[in-house]
This record gives C-alpha cells, sequence and structure tokens, in this order.
C-alpha cells in the first residue's frame, strides 16, 4: 500500500512538471498560427497589389499610345495647316487675286475643333442653312456612318440633303463627300462641296472646313456661290485665329467679287473688323 502511494505521487509530480511544457507548447502553437495567419494576408495583400500594377502598367501602356496618336495627329494636322497657309501666302496669290491650284487629298485628316458659332447664314430660305444654324458641337462625334448613294445624281444630291434636313449630320458629311467623289463632273457636285464645308464649320471643324472651301474656291472658281465660299473660308481661318490668312481671303474675295450679293459684303466687312484687318 506504501509502495502504491508512493508511485501515485511520483506520478502526479511528472504531469505537475509537464504541464508548464504542454501550456508552452500550445501557445508555441498558436503563435505559430497567428503568424501563419499574418503571412496569408500579407500574400493576398501582396497579390493584390500585384494585379494591380499590372492593371496600372496597362493603362499607362494605352495612355502611351493614345498620347503617340494624338502627337501623330497634330503632326498631320499641322501640315494641313501649314499646306493651306502656303496656297494663302502673299507670294502664293496671284495678280489677278486668285489662288494657284493645289491639290488638296494632302489636306484629308484629323478635325480641329473650334467653337461651334454655326454656318454664316445669310439671308432666309436655305432650309438646311437653317438645319445647320442649329447643329451642336456634339453633333459630328458619333463614328463614320455608313451611307450608299443612289445611282441617279439627282436622287443622290436628294439623299445627301435628307441627312441634312432630319439633323443627321454625320451621315450628310458622308453623303455629300460620297457625292463629290462619284459625281464630281455634275452640275451639282459645286453645291454639294459647298454643303460639305456648310456641315464641316457648323459642327465647328475649322480646319476641314477650310480645306473643303479651299477645294471649292480653286475647282469652281465661276460657281454662283465662289464669293461666299471665299467668305467661309476666311471664316473658318478666322476662327482657328489665322488671322493673316483670313485676311487675306476676305480681301481677296472682295476684289475678285466687288459685285458680290450685299449679305455676303457686310458678312465680310464685319469678320474684317473683327480680326482687325488692315
Amino acid at each position: 500500500m506504501k509502495f502504491t502511494r508512493t508511485a501515485a505521487f511520483a506520478g502526479l509530480a511528472a504531469v505537475m512538471i509537464a504541464l508548464p511544457a504542454f501550456a508552452g507548447t500550445k501557445d508555441d502553437v498558436r503563435d505559430l498560427q497567428a503568424r501563419m495567419m499574418r503571412a496569408e494576408q500579407a500574400l493576398s495583400a501582396q497579390s493584390a497589389a500585384t494585379v494591380r500594377i499590372s492593371e496600372l502598367e496597362s493603362q499607362i501602356q494605352q495612355l502611351t499610345g493614345r498620347i503617340e496618336e494624338l502627337d501623330y495627329q497634330l503632326d498631320q494636322q499641322n501640315q494641313r495647316l501649314d499646306a493651306i497657309s502656303a496656297v494663302l501666302a502673299g507670294d502664293d496669290m496671284t495678280a489677278a487675286g486668285g489662288f494657284k491650284r493645289l491639290d488638296t487629298d494632302g489636306l484629308v485628316g484629323p478635325n480641329t475643333r473650334g467653337p461651334a458659332n454655326g454656318p454664316v447664314t445669310l439671308g432666309p430660305g436655305d432650309p438646311i442653312a437653317d438645319q445647320l444654324s442649329r447643329a451642336g458641337e456634339g453633333s459630328g462625334t458619333a463614328s463614320a456612318p455608313s451611307v450608299v448613294l443612289p445611282i441617279n445624281p439627282d436622287a443622290a444630291y436628294d439623299y445627301a440633303s435628307s441627312f441634312l434636313l432630319s439633323g443627321d449630320y454625320p451621315r450628310a458629311k458622308a453623303a455629300f463627300s460620297l457625292y463629290g467623289e462619284a459625281f464630281p463632273n455634275h452640275v451639282r457636285a459645286a453645291d454639294a462641296k459647298f454643303r460639305l464645308g456648310e456641315i464641316h464649320l457648323a459642327l465647328g471643324e475649322n480646319a476641314d472646313a477650310a480645306a473643303v472651301f479651299l477645294e471649292h474656291v480653286q475647282k469652281y472658281p465661276n460657281d454662283g456661290r465662289a464669293a461666299e465660299a471665299h467668305l467661309k473660308l476666311g471664316t473658318a481661318f478666322a476662327r482657328m485665329e489665322k488671322q493673316r490668312e483670313a485676311c487675306t481671303i476676305f480681301k481677296t474675295m472682295k476684289s475678285k467679287f466687288p459685285n458680290a450679293a450685299s449679305p455676303v459684303m457686310q458678312r465680310a466687312d464685319l469678320e474684317m473688323a473683327r480680326i482687325d484687318c488692315n
């Protein structure tokens, strides 16, 4: 019996001695679990940061590409304006006050946006001009639409005009542009070119308007709207703050068309006064 008690006390003593060690092991396990949890959280945060960095790098690449595209467009735009300005420079004017011939194919490019002041409306009774006067800056922002011209040139002109009257300026631009390509020698080709320039001018696409009206005054010098085309060409340059070129155009118009309609002459005088032509 004495031996049994002794053995029991010895066992109890061993357990009591082992308890602190066991408690330490549990604390170690808890500490290890906490460390593992923190490591997992850190790894998760690192993975999220890596994904975010990848997204930012992709956005930077896209922005870089867009900047390069805009730089190219700006360079092309400057080349267009330089080409037009060269034609309009004083030493490139003929003695009769006309323009030297210029191939305007190289002038096609991105738009230079300016104030959408609308077309130069010179008189009542033109429903298309009235419709254009209500055109806004946002009207021409849609991507180039698809249009199919009728085979008959008169029907094709009416087809293009219908888009103007309904306020569909992107299709009107496309249709009148195609008209010039499809029927370059038709009697209404000059008017189609004029309408195309009006659309650009109404939408604030001043560089495009300048290119179109320049082509108009060169290709159709005897057109009934030649004086007005000069006026609107000058207006496009004035809106681009190209004062010297605008003044040259206005003076040329008054010299070439001294008997132009009174509203045209009055508007030219108004524009010349506004930009201080000497």
